[in-house]
């Protein structure tokens, strides 16, 4: 792995530390997809994404990889990098890093045969990359509820390892937070740690008290029918991944307010999430 040639293609600002962090170690980068981007790619070689893939052993590409399952994600890039075969021959016997790898499988056939790792499965991500996507919930609340957190009423859905970041955080800044869950078990550990454990129907009939709603489940937990008893100032934010959990329609047609906010990592802690992302990438490297 020492004499290893690493691409970096696609992403935003975690990708461009991450190859940024690779080529001060020494090791040869090749890095595509970041023309938009004001930050510097310090000992690197930018080319396109093809002969970046084809220059490469190790090719690490975004979190998620696609998002409308036919272009990679690289909202830094001046062009749209097609999921298609050049780009996949391209990838042809390397080793592919990724997050969400599911989702390039069903872009195309074309992915099938090759050597996707998954670094988005892991324990250690899984547990750093929550904390961090926490923090970031919490600068959002902070920049857009009109309200401090202290004294407010925030609603979690769902019970995840974001949430066991975010709650604790909302409710050590004064927040009054309560947390939607399905299972039994969940409401339990919420309950035990003092705050308050509630049903999704449970929730629903009491929305119109919260003054922030934070969604962390990725199925239509906050449906039409929740969304027409919150109040006309609050705050949602959507953390889940594609579809969400938000009836965005429903929040248009009330004029209730809701920010998208996926990649808060890359926003807020882009080095932070680098260091994850390559941390994570060498120790399966090494682990074989």
């Amino acid at each position: 792995m020492d004499r290893s040639i690493f691409a970096v293609i696609g992403g935003d600002a975690r990708q461009i530390a991450l190859a940024n962090m690779l080529a001060a170690e020494g090791i040869t980068v090749y890095c595509s997809g970041f023309e938009l981007s004001a930050q510097l790619l310090v000992g690197t070689a930018s080319t396109d994404p093809v002969t970046a893939a084809m220059m490469a052993d190790i090719v690490i590409l975004p979190l998620p990889p696609t998002r409308d399952g036919k272009t990679l994600n690289a909202p830094l890039s001046t062009y749209r990098i097609a999921l298609e075969e050049n780009f996949c021959a391209a990838l042809s016997g390397k080793e592919v890093f990724t997050g969400m790898a599911d989702r390039l499988r069903k872009s195309s056939p074309s992915f099938a045969p090759l050597n996707l790792i998954d670094y988005g499965e892991k324990e250690e991500f899984l547990q750093r990359n929550a904390q961090a996507t926490a923090e970031g919930a919490l600068a959002e609340i902070i920049a857009n509820c009109p309200h401090t957190v202290s004294g407010s009423r925030i609603l979690i859905t769902g019970c995840g390892r974001i949430v066991s970041y975010l709650a604790p955080m909302l409710r050590a800044l004064g927040g009054n937070v309560t947390v939607a869950a399905r299972r039994t078990e969940d409401r339990a550990k919420i309950s035990a740690l003092g705050m308050e454990a509630l049903t999704f129907g449970r929730a629903a009939r009491r929305a119109r008290e919260f003054s922030v709603i934070v969604n962390t489940v990725p199925a239509p937990v906050l449906d039409a029918r929740f969304i027409g008893e919150v109040q006309d100032d609050a705050l949602l934010i959507e953390l889940a991944s594609a579809p969400g959990g938000i009836d965005i329609e429903a929040c248009v047609k009330r004029n209730i307010r809701v920010i998208n906010a996926p990649g808060l990592p890359g926003k807020y802690s882009p080095i932070t999430a680098a260091e994850i992302i390559k941390e994570t990438v060498m120790s399966i490297l090494e682990e074989g």
